[in-house]
């Protein structure tokens, strides 16, 4: 066990970072005003989840912005070349790397294009506001948004990975360069356990979330 599980609890064979049940988190993008920041450099995507979004590309690009929109189909792909990108090599910071490379084992995965140095997937609605192309494709369609869209989007800020000996683990990306985030600055919300449920459940099951709940009703009666 690493030095940052030493203090995890066991859940249903989970090592769980317990302050999921007294960290709050909201992503409001409307209440914290950040233009979706987070999304500012993309995500990282393996082949499959690639696929996946692929097999609904035209309807996904048409809330793009033009530009986007040709942007994605002059490329040919939702994913970049990583030498043109990057020439001078692969800018993704080592712990968002970690988390991804966790959750997907040895698969092989590339960055989302970007354009102009900017998701090129990301749009900006009538009022202003900055959104996922492919989370509001997935809500408008009445999709499960969290079993559609990148798991490294998905995941954020919880992390979820299989240690070599084969034990399950949840715990929460502590990203340096992204604390300025302002739901990471100044979080807001229920505890992270309740706000993310359908994270947690997307990732671990339902019954899993039930065993969590379940102890987390014993913390709040001590």
């Amino acid at each position: 066990m690493s030095s940052d599980e030493k203090n995890f609890v066991k859940i249903a064979g989970v090592l769980v970072n317990p302050e999921i049940f007294t960290r709050p988190y909201s992503c409001d993008v409307e209440k914290y005003g950040c233009k979706s920041m987070c999304c500012y450099r993309s995500c990282i995507v393996p082949p499959d989840e690639a696929k996946r979004i692929e097999a609904h590309l035209d309807e996904i690009v048409a809330y793009l912005s033009p530009e986007n929109r040709e942007a994605v189909k002059k490329n040919g792909s939702i994913l970049a070349n990583c030498s043109s990108q990057c020439p001078t090599g692969c800018v993704i910071h080592e712990d968002e790397a970690r988390a991804i490379r966790r959750n997907f084992g040895g698969q092989d995965f590339r960055c989302v294009l970007l354009f102009n140095n900017d998701c090129s997937l990301i749009y900006t609605n009538k009022e202003g506001l900055r959104y996922c192309s492919v989370h509001t494709f997935a809500m408008e369609k009445g999709m499960t948004w969290e079993e559609f869209k990148f798991a490294d989007c998905v995941q954020y800020p919880l992390s979820f990975y299989t240690r070599e000996d084969g034990t399950r683990v949840m715990s929460i990306q502590d990203t340096p360069y992204l604390n300025h985030i302002p739901c990471m600055k100044q979080p807001a919300g229920d505890p992270m356990y309740k706000s993310l449920k359908k994270t947690i459940e997307t990732f671990l099951g339902k019954e899993f979330y039930k065993e969590l709940t379940a102890v987390a009703d014993k913390k709040s009666t001590k």
